[in-house]
């Protein structure tokens, strides 16, 4: 079949819309897009718990420092492909994150005062790492595009993987 002989089956050419005889082109979603700013809700969340954990490897006892490098490791290259995402899309990533960044850190450095740094702390950062994962959901729900449900997958299921290996 022609393109002309199934415009009839497409409802936006049916009522007038695009000429399907040439192929679309790949269009960038709107930086302002719902869906994206989602995604930049999601970056900013990976930022605050970066400056967390930042805090947490600083303290940690040596025995539970490998376990928090692991997180950080993957929230920075989980960042890093967000923010890479967010600008192809022509949305400005922030660098900073939010005040709860700074707040993830002072309630890391003041823990510190009363106890040790280590696994007697993962009940605390698995509730953390969970304002992340309905952050990654929330981003999903709304329908993303391919590539960037893809993306999201597969942090959450690093970011699960992560989880599971470090509690009982």
């Amino acid at each position: 079949m022609k393109p002309t002989e199934i415009k009839h089956m497409h409802p936006k050419v049916a009522a007038g819309g695009t000429d399907m005889s040439t192929p679309p082109a790949t269009a960038q979603p709107d930086p302002e897009d719902d869906r994206i700013q989602r995604i930049g809700e999601v970056h900013t969340r990976v930022l605050d718990t970066i400056a967390g954990f930042e805090k947490v490897v600083e303290k940690a006892e040596q025995d539970f420092r490998p376990v928090a490098e692991a997180f950080l490791f993957m929230h920075r290259k989980h960042e890093s492909d967000l923010s890479s995402y967010l600008k192809s899309c022509g949305y400005e990533a922030d660098s900073d994150g939010s005040f709860f960044g700074t707040v993830n850190k002072a309630v890391v450095e003041m823990r510190s005062w009363f106890e040790d740094v280590s696994d007697n702390i993962m009940d605390r950062i698995i509730q953390g790492e969970k304002h992340v994962m309905d952050a990654y959901e929330d981003a999903q729900s709304v329908g993303q595009t391919v590539e960037a449900n893809a993306l999201l997958a597969k942090h959450m299921t690093e970011l699960d993987m992560m989880m599971q290996k470090h509690t009982p």
